[in-house]
């Protein structure tokens, strides 16, 4: 009664037609044993196709001349001794080198991103991002196309370094050329 004074008698009305559905003769459990079942489509695996990158694995040029300073996946703080998760891998070089691109792509981000500082992300196509963190300036803007060694933008005292397949990271490492 409360909601017919509140608010009229045409928007209890409404509220009753709306809740109807919820109260039947029937019990609650024939209505759903009645209800035919269907079986889950299995979707089929479709092969991935390879992108062209894939052919490079192992080839890439560096994004930037330096020391690798701490690599991918679990890492010990030598300081604290704490276990930290290293999505990529970090590089120290020279502040003002200029990074390059591994591979040919899109800018689809280059801003300023919590606790990576200056930070870019190129998109190669196919699900495959490289991603460039901690530098001091951008040569280029978000959705700009690039080529492969093109300059992206200066360093910091250090680059941290990702490559993204799918959204989950892999060792640039492997993907890298030997040094």
């Amino acid at each position: 009664m409360r909601c017919l004074c509140r608010f009229g008698r045409a928007v209890f009305l409404l509220i009753l037609l709306s809740c109807a559905s919820l109260y039947t003769t029937q019990p609650r459990y024939r209505r759903f044993r009645q209800t035919p079942r269907l079986k889950p489509a299995v979707p089929s695996q479709p092969t991935p196709a390879r992108h062209p990158m894939d052919a490079y694995r192992g080839r890439l040029s560096w994004p930037v001349t330096g020391t690798v300073i701490s690599g991918f996946g679990l890492q010990v703080d030598p300081k604290y001794g704490t276990k930290v998760k290293n999505s990529g891998i970090d590089i120290s070089c020279a502040k003002g080198s200029p990074v390059r691109a591994v591979w040919e792509g899109t800018v689809s981000y280059a801003d300023v991103f919590m606790g990576q500082g200056l930070m870019l992300i190129l998109e190669h196509g196919g699900g495959y991002y490289s991603v460039y963190s901690r530098l001091s300036e951008f040569r280029v803007r978000a959705g700009e196309k690039v080529k492969t060694g093109a300059v992206l933008g200066l360093s910091g005292e250090l680059l941290h370094f990702e490559l993204r397949i799918g959204g989950k990271a892999v060792d640039p490492l492997e993907w890298l050329e030997k040094r």
